[in-house]
């Protein structure tokens, strides 16, 4: 985080503070032994209050210096796949109609988004888990089936939403392919 980022969220905090307990901006500069332009420039992000100035800052609010300072999160984390480092595996060992690889893996979020290559005719097995499914086609057509509740045909640009309770497959009953991304979200 910038100084100036810094300085703002810090500036913010003090405003947010200052009003949270009526305060004027002329009783909190006194309080604090500044001077309210000062403190303007302060609450406007313009400067940065010593180490000093916060703490009498903090003092004339009754809180923590703490809890004017802006919490240091750890960036997210950024994962990049490239297309030749995801590896092809086989969907079922008997027959090798059907291959996918992992595109990305948010262990974190429980979010898991993974490309398959159908060739057909081609019947997967029927499929469950907790957790939500999306079935987003990119090329080629499939028919998703959740038992129970229809059969549809999708195509390029079609998306199928479900949650992953119900038992689903694709198939391709034709001597087509098709590429589907599969986004798998864990509850």
């Amino acid at each position: 985080m910038s100084d100036a980022m810094i300085g703002a969220a810090l500036g913010k905090a003090v405003r947010a503070a200052r009003t949270d307990r009526g305060l004027s901006m002329r009783a909190l500069a006194a309080a604090a032994e500044i001077s309210q332009p000062f403190l303007s420039q302060i609450e406007s992000g313009q400067t940065m209050p010593s180490v000093v100035t916060l703490f009498r800052l903090a003092k004339g609010l009754g809180i923590s210096p703490s809890e004017l300072l802006p919490s240091v999160a750890e960036p997210e984390p950024v994962y990049l796949t490239r297309a030749a480092d995801a590896q092809r595996v086989r969907v079922m060992e008997t027959d090798d109609r059907a291959t996918s690889r992992v595109l990305s893996s948010g262990s974190a979020r429980g979010a898991n988004v993974q490309e398959y290559r159908l060739v057909g005719p081609y019947t997967g097995d029927w499929f469950e888990s907790d957790g939500e499914i999306t079935s987003y086609v990119v090329e080629g057509s499939i028919i998703a089936t959740i038992e129970g509740r229809g059969e549809w045909e999708l195509g390029p640009g079609d998306a199928l939403w479900h949650p992953g309770a119900l038992r689903n497959r694709w198939e391709i009953r034709d001597d087509g392919t098709a590429t589907v991304l599969l986004v798998y979200a864990s509850e």
